[in-house]
């Protein structure tokens, strides 16, 4: 008998092992309106959710209160905030279109999370797009991006966001925009459809030419939690899909299943030791043409 009992036991904890974190949805209709591509931060132990339409924020993930705090960088799907020396940072402004557009280098900065300061109105960021700007070795960096000519090769650095130095004028991983770059065990990892890693930002080495072989992928939100590199909200092959794809290495990935409706361009942040997930879009796709935007809110815990 103590032997079936065991052998049980151990089938339990087996299964157990092999469900590992599940998704769980907070709220059918989050606060703020349905669309995709803007941010969710986690920052002096509050949630903010950086919205074209406004800005939210909440202690604990379930109740959530409408913040003065605007969106002066105005189109948030061309241009992103950051975190960077305990403050929160807009870099440009953004107004129209890839076709007709008004790009102005305004840096905006606010350390009380209610108001905003405009800390240059003619910083040299460079004019462009369609980059992810991150933080490593206390400087802020910009690899690539693109304008209405051309996508860009360069990577440029800064320490205050007003002052930018191109730093590598054609890295090896060529033209690229919507690079997502995430630090994991001391390495950077540049994440497209392939894979870059760097211990100091310079100088590059791929790690594997497709995440997916065989797949091209786009459009997703790259995070890190427990001890792996997290994409959620995938283009694959031209199709959106529930699954999200992780990876220890950031060279051998796995897919795991989500609850949740197909989509790309999500918000999502590590909060509280789990990843927070609202927003998204689905459709423009042969099999889906009409779009879907979505404001449910989901954590991975």
């Amino acid at each position: 008998m103590r032997t079936i009992t065991t052998l049980l036991l151990l089938l339990s904890l087996q299964s157990m092992a092999q469900q590992g974190p599940k998704w769980r949805k907070i709220s059918n209709a989050a606060p703020w309106p349905k669309s995709y591509n803007y941010q969710l931060f986690s920052f002096r132990d509050t949630l903010w959710v950086l919205h074209p339409k406004g800005v939210w924020y909440s202690t604990d993930g379930q109740k959530w209160k409408a913040s003065a705090l605007g969106n002066p960088i105005y189109n948030h799907a061309f241009l992103d905030y950051i975190l960077f020396n305990n403050e929160l940072m807009g870099l440009g402004y953004f107004k129209g279109n890839i076709e007709q557009f008004e790009f102005r280098p305004i840096i905006f900065s606010s350390t009380n999370m209610r108001s905003w300061d405009t800390i240059s109105k003619a910083s040299r960021l460079p004019q462009r797009f369609f980059y992810h700007p991150f933080v490593f070795q206390n400087q802020l960096w910009i690899i690539g991006g693109e304008d209405k000519q051309t996508s860009f090769a360069d990577i440029w650095k800064s320490s205050n966001g007003v002052q930018w130095q191109q730093v590598v004028k054609e890295a090896p991983f060529g033209k690229r925009s919507n690079s997502q770059v995430v630090t994991h065990n001391n390495k950077l990892y540049l994440l497209n459809n392939d894979v870059w890693t760097s211990t100091d930002a310079i100088h590059w080495e791929k790690l594997t030419d497709a995440i997916v072989p065989g797949q091209e992928i786009f459009g997703y939100t790259a995070v890190v939690w427990k001890e792996h590199i997290w994409l959620l909200g995938c283009n694959r092959n031209g199709r959106f899909s529930s699954e999200v794809l992780y990876s220890k290495d950031g060279k051998k990935w796995q897919a795991a299943r989500a609850p949740w409706s197909p989509r790309g361009g999500v918000a999502a942040t590590v909060f509280k030791g789990k990843i927070y997930m609202t927003g998204g879009k689905y459709g423009g796709t042969p099999d889906h043409t009409e779009f879907i935007y979505s404001n449910d809110l989901w954590v991975l815990e």
